[in-house]
């Protein structure tokens, strides 16, 4: 094939070269917004920090990355309420929208004279509003490029959104220690007093939410013959019966944690509303996941794609450790987490930047599977280096955290090598969804900590409460280990997709 012929079957998008070219550049600016804003929209550190000057616990301070990663189930319902092509400008823009409103109502609650426990909720909601409206958002950036611009002519956007956008994660992280106060690279900053650091933090985020929104309406998308229909109810029904029941389960649970802590504060034997909550929230758990697996049915009866789907969540888990890597700072590093939130997130992104280089060249020189296990092993790494250090060499743990996150490019880049064209987007919207099993996974680990500090246990040294964060990293640690160890048993090498329907088992994928 000739090198002109291969470029014409690139260029499949009827807009001339200038209109590309500005879809290209939105793209970038779009996804730059979402990286300055990242130490707020990446829920987790900073929400964490927040709760506990709140007074929270730990339960409830990993509350809001625990329902940031619930919600990703949204943006796959989202999809079937509006499915048309000619929407996607106007919903783009008010999902940005949506989020800039929620940091205005969180910073506007922050500033008022109301309890606590109402400041709290507002800060779960918005880990729950960001979990649900921002990988909706993501999503349609993507569609967008992919409608208004040739493959063979991304390069350029993928490389400005995220080559510099990293970067801006970066500044907007100095921008967060210089807020709350830090330490970064031997500068001090005093910070803001509490509550006008947090206050101000949130409110930044409005206006580059806001930049977002406007810059969606720019994007010139090429009308289609045909615009896709909803698909019937009967289509959507495991989703619009699991994902109440997530909710569901997650508010019991957590009641049924208030419920236990009220009991011991007054000495008292753990009342049996609080069993029947904790056992009401595992049946709901229970409940929404097999919705969620006949929703998806037909890719969990695809062997490797079952696998790889096991392999993902359990790598997962180490996506919502960032709320106690942080709550552990006093022990680690002797000051409050949200002295550290700032340089946290600096680390984080840094190692990001070097890592996404050295990760697409090793991608390109190897295999699928190896994607997987390097980002799964660094990912493993951060857990094995929180547990093993403290002192200023303990920050660290963040920076190395941020190249393991990268499991999130290379665990969906191997489903995407296993599915056929024709379900590659059924199979990415089931991919943005496997944060919801691994979300509970949070709650856990802030379980552990209050756990053993209520029951006072000691080891090595150790207090309580730093016996217990340990122990959260450690049970962290060995689910990544489990995926990792069921990535090498059975994962080919080298996926190729199903030759079969999908109403049978597909073996095609049985050689490695």
């Amino acid at each position: 094939m000739s090198a002109t012929s291969a470029k014409d079957q690139l260029a499949t998008c009827g807009l001339s070269w200038p209109e590309q070219r500005r879809n290209l550049i939105l793209f970038a600016a779009c996804t730059g917004t979402q990286y300055l804003a990242a130490p707020i929209l990446y829920v987790g550190i900073t929400q964490a920090s927040l709760c506990d000057q709140l007074g929270a616990d730990a339960r409830t301070s990993n509350l809001p990355g625990t329902l940031f990663f619930a919600m990703t189930a949204m943006p796959a319902l989202i999809a079937w309420l509006s499915p048309r092509v000619s929407s996607l400008r106007r919903n783009l823009s008010l999902f940005y929208g949506i989020s800039a409103l929620m940091l205005t109502v969180l910073a506007v609650t922050l500033a008022m004279p109301v309890s606590n426990q109402l400041k709290l909720a507002m800060v779960v909601l918005q880990g729950g509003v960001s979990g649900a409206v921002m990988p909706a958002a993501i999503a349609l950036l993507w569609e967008a490029m992919g409608r208004g611009a040739d493959e063979s002519r991304r390069g350029l956007a993928l490389s400005l959104a995220f080559g510099a956008g990293p970067l801006l994660a970066v500044a907007g992280s100095f921008g967060q220690t210089m807020l709350l106060g830090g330490d970064i690279f031997g500068l001090h900053f005093p910070g803001f007093a509490y509550p006008e650091n947090f206050i101000i933090l949130f409110a930044a985020g409005v206006p580059v939410m806001t930049l977002a929104a406007i810059f969606s309406q720019f994007f010139i998308i090429a009308p289609v013959d045909i615009e896709p229909r909803r698909e019937p109810l009967s289509a959507v029904v495991g989703l619009l019966t699991g994902i109440p029941l997530m909710l569901a389960a997650v508010t019991l649970i957590q009641m049924a944690a208030g419920s236990d802590a009220a009991a011991v504060e007054s000495t008292s034997s753990i009342p049996a509303s609080g069993t029947l909550l904790k056992s009401l929230g595992i049946l709901c758990a229970v409940g929404a996941a097999l919705a969620f697996m006949y929703h998806f049915r037909a890719i969990l009866q695809q062997r490797v794609l079952l696998f790889a789907t096991l392999v993902t969540i359990l790598v997962y888990a180490g996506n919502v450790i960032p709320s106690n890597m942080n709550l552990y700072s006093p022990e680690a590093l002797g000051d409050l987490p949200s002295k550290y939130a700032g340089v946290q997130n600096m680390l984080r992104f840094s190692f990001k930047v070097a890592a996404g280089g050295a990760l697409g060249w090793l991608l390109t020189r190897t295999n699928p599977k190896l994607g997987i296990l390097a980002t799964s092993s660094i990912f493993l790494l951060a857990q094995v280096w929180a547990m093993c250090v403290t002192g200023p060499w303990y920050l660290v743990a963040f920076g190395i955290h941020g190249a393991g996150e990268l499991v999130g490019v290379y665990a969906p880049n191997y489903i995407v090598s296993a599915s056929r064209p024709d379900q590659l987007r059924r199979n990415m919207a089931f991919v943005t969804m496997l944060m919801v099993p691994a979300a509970p996974a949070g709650y856990l680990f802030g379980a552990i900590v209050d756990g053993v500090k209520d029951a006072g246990w000691t080891a090595l040294g150790m207090n309580s409460t730093a016996l217990g964060f340990r122990l959260s990293f450690l049970v962290c640690g060995l689910l990544i280990l489990s995926g990792i160890a069921l990535a090498v048993l059975l994962l080919p090498t080298r996926p190729r997709p199903s030759t079969i329907d999908s109403r049978g088992l597909d073996d095609a994928n049985n050689v490695n």
